[in-house]
């Protein structure tokens, strides 16, 4: 019985480990610069990272002066609302305060829509 003969000659033997080697080499490569690639990436991240945390920082301060303002102007309404109904002001002085009572909610309306829109418009940067 004949068997295949599996035999390579030394210099077919040596042209094929040179092919093994280049492709070993050109793994090597491949993942060295996948490697890098990757570093450059996480640095990039990272200070994409940065940015996302200091837009958080600013939307979070803006949002807290908007709440500030409505909290204040509630106080300002609640004190109108307690001048109207102590009796102690002039007929004059009532309409004064009902039209302040009237701008402090027009100013409370801007106030709520600015927040609507800060806290409506919030999505998660892409990083």
């Amino acid at each position: 019985m004949d068997t295949p003969s599996y035999e390579l000659t030394l210099a077919e033997r040596d042209n094929y480990l040179v092919q093994i080697e280049a492709q070993i080499e050109a793994k090597r490569n491949l993942l060295l610069g996948k490697r890098k690639f990757l570093e450059n990436t996480l640095k990039e991240n990272q200070f994409l990272e940065g940015v996302k945390n200091d837009y958080h920082k600013y939307y979070d301060y803006i949002a807290k002066q908007k709440m500030d303002e409505l909290r204040a102007m509630g106080i300002l309404k609640q004190y109108t609302d307690d001048l109207i109904m102590s009796t102690q002001l002039t007929e004059q002085g009532i309409k004064q305060t009902k039209q302040d009572q009237q701008d402090i909610m027009n100013e409370m309306t801007k106030i709520k829509k600015a927040l609507d829109e800060i806290v409506g418009n919030v999505t998660e940067p892409k990083v």
